[in-house]
């Protein structure tokens, strides 16, 4: 099991467990779903984050958001 940190969507700042192994999760949402993929993102001279960010959100977006989260 991992903490990981969710970018993008109706899950935005949440931090939730993934198993280990799993590289997509999918939300249910009044909207429809969401889905969610594990990538691996620079957080800019702070070394790699693992992150479940929103399946069709760009990198640059997901890095603004992780920024963000980060402070």
């Amino acid at each position: 099991m991992a903490i990981v940190l969710y970018i993008g969507g109706s899950k935005d700042g949440d931090k939730g467990v993934v198993p280990y192994g799993f590289s997509k999760t999918r939300m249910d949402t009044d909207n429809g779903p969401e889905i969610y993929v594990e990538r691996m993102l620079d957080t800019g001279g702070r070394g790699r984050m693992r992150v479940m960010v929103l399946e069709n959100l760009r990198e640059d977006i997901a890095l603004q958001h992780l920024s963000r989260h980060l402070g």
